[in-house]
């Protein structure tokens, strides 16, 4: 199963903290992500009332969980992806030196209750782009920044 992850939860009140604090953020019309080098691959899934009764948050977690699980995004921590050099992060403390994992938090705007799955997975892919880059793709002087 080589490539594949897996993902805990986040659930500690600190571990959003260092990542709202310190992670990159991609905001779009639907949801917003946030990205966190760190040494082990942790998601969450956030819909808070402002998106709207507890049937319309349960639907747009629904929906950023199925984007997540069809997205690069799952695939991302498994080391083939990195933050582009310009999204200056610094690891989680307990990442150390290398920080080949993530730690993603997915945050629903009220938008994301008229949208369909594919156009939310289009988004997260979309936001993903603008943090992410292949390992591949960076130069040898881009993977020492990210």
């Amino acid at each position: 199963m080589s490539g594949t992850v897996a993902w805990r939860s986040l659930v500690r009140q600190s571990e959003f903290q260092k990542i709202y604090a310190g992670g990159a953020k991609s905001v779009g019309r639907l949801l917003v992500v946030y990205v966190l080098p760190a040494a082990d691959a942790a998601r969450a899934v956030v819909a808070s009332r402002k998106v709207g009764g507890a049937v319309q948050r349960n639907r747009a977690k629904r929906l950023l969980r199925e984007a997540f699980r069809k997205g690069t995004l799952r695939n991302a921590a498994a080391g083939s992806m990195s933050l582009r050099p310009s999204v200056a992060v610094a690891p989680a403390e307990d990442a150390g030196a290398a920080a080949p994992h993530l730690w993603v938090v997915l945050v629903a705007r009220r938008n994301i209750l008229a949208a369909g799955s594919a156009e939310v997975q289009d988004e997260l892919e979309t936001l993903l782009r603008a943090l992410m880059c292949d390992r591949e793709e960076a130069g040898p002087g881009d993977r020492a920044q990210a």
